[in-house]
């Protein structure tokens, strides 16, 4: 689990943020998430949305390898596994508590 509540920051200013926020999470006080998978993991993803309790009070940042060729559908499918807000991350977006976020395919 990583500490922090943007995606994206790499840094020494970054360590201290994180021990300001302590042990429990980012500055919102809550863990984050992050879980892989190869290009076959659509089907795991989707039993963990499945099964996944709606107040967790953690966010998940889901990593896929996709095809940087093609617009990805990712987002929409695991959409329709879970209640909770599913979307495409952004750089240095803050992450939420009980929310979920695709990294999107990137040009190699």
């Amino acid at each position: 689990m990583a500490r922090g509540g943007h995606v994206g920051d790499v840094g020494p200013e970054d360590d201290a943020r994180d021990e300001r926020a302590g042990r429990d999470g980012g500055p919102g006080g809550f863990p984050i998430v992050g879980i892989g998978a190869s290009a076959g993991g659509l089907e795991a993803f989707t039993q963990l949305l499945k099964h996944l309790p709606l107040d967790t009070g953690m966010g998940f940042v889901l990593i896929q390898h996709l095809d940087p060729e093609h617009e990805s559908a990712l987002t929409q499918i695991l959409s329709r596994a879970t209640s909770l807000p599913v979307c495409e991350i952004t750089h240095a977006q803050p992450v939420l508590a009980d929310h979920v976020y695709v990294i999107p395919p990137t040009p190699t």
